[in-house]
């Protein structure tokens, strides 16, 4: 069995899931449902869903080409709405799980000092003190260093809770893991990463996401999210509505290929983020 294609009625084979799903998305357009889904699919994109509002704005804007800028505009306001939320997410819900993440999930490991006593303990580094690029990291003296629970520390640092400072004379070796070293990087490019990931296929909610657990500035983290993701759905929706129907053929006949592309920048954007890691 298959159903008709939207646009031609040629008939859709049932396992071509992705061209039903197109159809059942540009439907949209002409019902009261469009620019609901719309917003629900860029709020929820840019916090935890894994796909991307493109996937239905195009499809509602050649649906209804005169409607560009509104669709534009929605899935912008939804998207820095769902950013907002990603980094919520990122600061309320690292306070509660971090220290299992840490101690659990590989990548999310604790970093390690070793002091020139022999003193080996675990704990974070303070991104701000670390020097990182892609391929190796530093740290910047006088750091600070906060033990994990239950961890030892040398006698004469107190013991009490929060972060020590240490000097380059004090430390024999250290262990820098990738969360920290994302963390230097945010401290010093964040509204930068930030800006990237919301007008390329990085996946926005990673980013969303740690920058709430790294606390960038919440200021310089809404004015870089308005900007990309207007500047990107601005982008999309201009261009369909302007050339729409013309490019609605060519779309559709070669539809398989542009879902290809998509999932390849789509496992592109991931493949960075680990890239960004190591």
């Amino acid at each position: 069995m298959s159903e008709a294609d939207g646009s031609n009625n040629a008939p859709v084979p049932r396992w071509h899931l992705h061209r039903r799903l197109y159809n059942w998305v540009i439907h949209f357009a002409q019902t009261p449902h469009g620019e609901r889904a719309l917003f629900v699919l860029s709020f929820a994109e840019s916090s935890f869903f894994p796909i991307p509002p493109d996937v239905l704005l195009a499809p509602l804007t050649l649906g209804a080409p005169r409607k560009w800028f509104r669709f534009a505009l929605l899935c912008s306001i939804a998207s820095v709405l769902g950013g907002i939320a990603g980094y919520l997410i990122g600061i309320f819900l690292w306070t509660a799980v971090g220290g299992v993440f840490h101690r659990y999930v590989p990548g999310f490991a604790y970093d390690q000092l070793v002091f020139k006593d022999g003193t080996e303990t675990m704990g974070t580094f303070s991104a701000v003190q670390v020097s990182s690029t892609m391929f190796n990291s530093e740290l910047m003296y006088p750091i600070e260093f906060t033990p994990a629970p239950g961890q030892p520390i040398p006698l004469n640092f107190s013991s009490g809770p929060g972060p020590i400072t240490v000097s380059e004379d004090q430390v024999a070796a250290f262990k820098i893991e990738p969360f920290t070293k994302v963390g230097s990087l945010y401290s010093k490019y964040d509204w930068i990463i930030v800006a990237i990931a919301g007008f390329t296929p990085l996946p926005y909610k990673v980013i969303t996401i740690t920058a709430g657990v790294f606390r960038i500035n919440f200021l310089v983290f809404i004015i870089a999210s308005v900007l990309s993701r207007s500047a990107r759905f601005f982008l999309v929706a201009g261009l369909f509505g302007w050339k729409g129907e013309q490019i609605r053929p060519f779309i559709e006949k070669y539809f398989n290929w542009f879902s290809l592309a998509f999932v390849a920048l789509l496992i592109g954007g991931f493949a960075v983020l680990k890239l960004l890691h190591h």
